[in-house]
């Protein structure tokens, strides 16, 4: 990807008014979605939803009892306004909305709406994991927002961000998640950390190596090296000459797991990721690379997944895509 003369290519063109969605789903997620989906809403200046999807009987047979089902949305309400009254003021507006049936649809749909960063939890350490991953995954794939994953025991920050690091590599898809990460840091004056992993040139292998293909192999990540920094320096640079704070890594090695381990020495507030990198070049008809999907299984930081926006008409009904049942509900049933 060519760096643009444009000192505001990396603005990210969405309303300053799309909210923070925080998905509360009644388990005891619900805390760190609350306190994290509120501080990213101050951090960014942007007004913070409370949202729950109060799903429809398992059995679709059964005929729902009138009051029952009014008691429920009542206390559903209540919970919601509890959440909302512990918080501590925000300089934004604080909402609650309740829906009802297909959580995922409904949430879907509702972000989709407004152009919102989504908030979820990571599952505790006795929860099944599986099922966060793939929602974070499905709610990325069924919105032009962006998703936020918040790990278990979040602790509420007393200032705003601090640092925000980005993977990038290039990619127009690496350039959306710049964009969003320059748009929260300008509002809580972050500093960004924009980090790259150059991979090993690959040859074809039938055998060991000749002289000439090892030569050429150094040669081939010699070029890399220096593509790959120059961009990073260069990019850097067109961000310091727009008043941010900016610093950058480029180092050598695996993708994924050397991203999984600088991320993790350098300890961000927030790591930004783009849903596809440069091979979703090769991979048009998958919503995430393998790189983001590792990523979001493994980092134990709060992590922003951003996909470039595309036309609502494009978007599916996310159930149609995995068939008549879906993905197993991480949503833990309302009680009254």
């Amino acid at each position: 990807m060519a760096v643009s003369s444009n000192p505001h290519d990396f603005i990210l063109k969405a309303s300053a008014e799309s909210p923070v969605i925080a998905f509360v789903d009644g388990s005891r997620r619900s805390r760190d979605i609350v306190l994290a989906a509120a501080d990213f809403a101050r951090s960014s200046v942007r007004p913070l939803i409370l949202f729950h999807a109060m799903p429809e009987a398992s059995d679709l047979s059964a005929i729902p009892d009138p009051l029952a089902w009014t008691m429920r949305r009542q206390e559903a309400r209540r919970e919601l306004a509890r959440w909302r009254d512990m918080l501590p003021q925000l300089p934004q507006a604080v909402s609650v909305e309740l829906s009802e049936g297909d959580w995922l649809n409904a949430l879907g749909h509702r972000a989709c709406e407004a152009g919102a960063l989504t908030v979820i939890g990571s599952p505790h350490a006795d929860e099944y994991r599986e099922t966060t991953g793939q929602v974070a995954k499905l709610i990325a794939d069924s919105q032009l927002g962006s998703v936020l994953l918040v790990p278990s025991g979040y602790t509420p920050r007393e200032v705003m961000m601090r640092r925000i690091a980005v993977p990038v590599d290039g990619s127009n898809y690496a350039e959306a998640a710049l964009a969003e990460a320059v748009r929260l840091a300008r509002k809580s004056q972050a500093e960004l950390l924009l980090v790259h992993v150059v991979p090993d040139g690959a040859l074809t292998e039938f055998g060991p190596l000749a002289t000439g293909d090892i030569e050429l192999r150094k040669r081939l990540d010699q070029r890399n090296e220096q593509a790959a920094c120059g961009f990073m320096e260069s990019t850097r640079r067109r961000l310091i000459d727009q008043g941010l704070a900016a610093s950058i890594l480029c180092t050598k090695g695996d993708t994924r797991s050397t991203l999984l381990r600088v991320l993790g020495e350098l300890a961000p507030d927030l790591v930004v990721i783009s849903a596809k990198g440069q091979g979703g070049r090769h991979c048009s008809d998958l919503s995430i690379g393998g790189t983001a999907s590792y990523l979001l299984d493994h980092l134990d930081c709060p992590v922003m997944l951003v996909r470039p926006p595309r036309p609502i008409a494009g978007r599916a009904n996310v159930h149609s895509q995995l068939g008549a049942h879906g993905p197993r509900s991480p949503i833990a049933p309302h009680t009254a």
